[in-house]
């Protein structure tokens, strides 16, 4: 009977040890999955002397790129998204999305100086360019038809990913460098740059030949990401790229003004402008920018005080009071952009104002990140999905990573900005 008494009280301790030690994996493995308020032990980058504001924006920063660090697996791929309302991934995962996601994990970890996101970074490029090809010994594009996943689009971020590593190797400069020889095969006659697969000699010749949404979206991106890669590869055309698109681009926007152009052209156009101090550049940044400041919501409103420095709708030629989302992540990008511009122009006034819209438009954004205090109501487990990641807006909390990926990138340009 003793022994038998002595084997139940082994079982019963061994039971109690064993639940012990599971329980402290988990809670070790939910540690090490928190966003962490400080640069981790990966980290080459500083910063000092930061007031409230700009902490606050740094912590946003390395919270989402913790997220994103987190959310890629061990194939290089990023998880897409998830609807927290029902515990469950997010469908509708893209290249486009995915290549997004690896640049603005390659540019935070240049900014804030953490290797493990550009470990992370290279492999999710390594990975998206298995999906490309080599039409020559000079110029490379996806697979894919533009029809299907847009070639124009995904050759920009992909070199933007590479440029916005802290040390890329040599064979993926190569490659960006094939990239942008493709990119500028696309430029035509009139500097617009083709955003579909039709050659020269066919009837489409104009940008008439691309659908708007495409113009507004992807030569800027592609413009920017050829002129980026000035750091590490410079080229007399590049910079000739840009100067035969601006004339161009700027009729375009005249006549088909939008908000969605504004974010990557002034990219492209105020890199130009800080690498050439060339006047057209740094004009047509203030354009653009000095309108969109105009749609942002500035005041405090009682009925609806989340909507402070979110931006506007507008469609059919005026602003649209609407519900602010995610969006406004790209248009803070953008003036973050416009804020260098200015900063190199020595435009004290211009510099001042995109300061203080931006700085609005940062709060926004940082009330639609998952953080410790607004993820309580979710079970302890789950909450490492959720931490560091940008949702939609304050009426729908799904994540994307595209969502992150623009909110990021501001962050990150805002931050460097700061001389830290």
């Amino acid at each position: 009977m003793r022994i038998r008494i002595r084997a139940l009280l082994l079982l019963v301790l061994a039971g109690g040890m064993t639940f012990s030690l599971i329980r402290g994996q988990e809670r070790s493995t939910l540690a090490r999955k928190q966003p962490s308020s400080t640069l981790t032990h990966g980290s080459t980058r500083s910063f000092s002397k930061l007031d409230a504001f700009d902490k606050e924006m740094l912590v946003s920063c390395q919270r989402g790129g913790e997220w994103l660090w987190r959310i890629n697996d061990t194939k290089g791929r990023f998880l897409h998204g998830y609807v927290p309302a029902l515990s469950s991934v997010l469908d509708g995962d893209n290249y486009l999305r995915q290549a997004g996601a690896a640049f603005a994990l390659a540019r935070v970890s240049r900014v804030l100086g953490e290797e493990r996101y550009a470990a992370r970074a290279t492999q999710a490029i390594l990975t998206l360019l298995d999906d490309t090809i080599a039409e020559d010994h000079e110029a490379r594009h996806t697979l894919l038809p533009s029809t299907i996943l847009n070639r124009l689009g995904t050759a920009g971020l992909l070199v933007l990913a590479i440029h916005e590593l802290p040390s890329p190797q040599p064979d993926l400069l190569d490659k960006a460098e094939q990239l942008c020889n493709w990119i500028r095969r696309q430029a035509r006659a009139d500097g617009s740059l083709r955003c579909n697969d039709a050659d020269d000699n066919s009837d489409s010749k104009s940008a008439n030949s691309d659908d708007v949404d495409s113009v507004n979206e992807y030569p800027g991106l592609a413009l920017y990401a050829v002129l980026r890669s000035q750091k590490h590869r410079p080229a007399g055309w590049k910079t000739e790229l840009a100067r035969k698109a601006i004339v161009f681009y700027r009729a375009w926007w005249k006549e088909h003004r939008s908000m969605a152009f504004v974010p990557w052209q002034t990219a492209a156009y105020a890199e130009a402008y800080v690498q050439t101090k060339e006047p057209a550049f740094a004009e047509f940044v203030y354009e653009m920018n000095d309108w969109l400041c105009g749609l942002q919501y500035e005041q405090l409103d009682p009925r609806r005080p989340l909507w402070v420095g979110g931006f506007m709708k507008w469609a059919d030629g005026k602003a649209l009071d609407a519900l602010p989302t995610i969006e406004s992540a790209a248009y803070a990008e953008g003036l973050a952009e416009a804020r260098r511009a200015a900063r190199a122009a020595s435009d004290a006034t211009r510099y001042q104002h995109y300061t203080e819209v931006l700085h609005r438009g940062l709060q926004f954004l940082v009330r639609l990140q998952y953080t410790d205090a607004n993820t309580q109501h979710f079970e302890e487990w789950y909450r490492p999905r959720l931490l560091g990641g940008f949702h939609a807006s304050t009426q729908d909390g799904n994540l994307r990573i595209d969502y992150t990926q623009h909110a990021l990138s501001a962050l990150a340009t805002y931050l460097e900005d700061l001389g830290g």
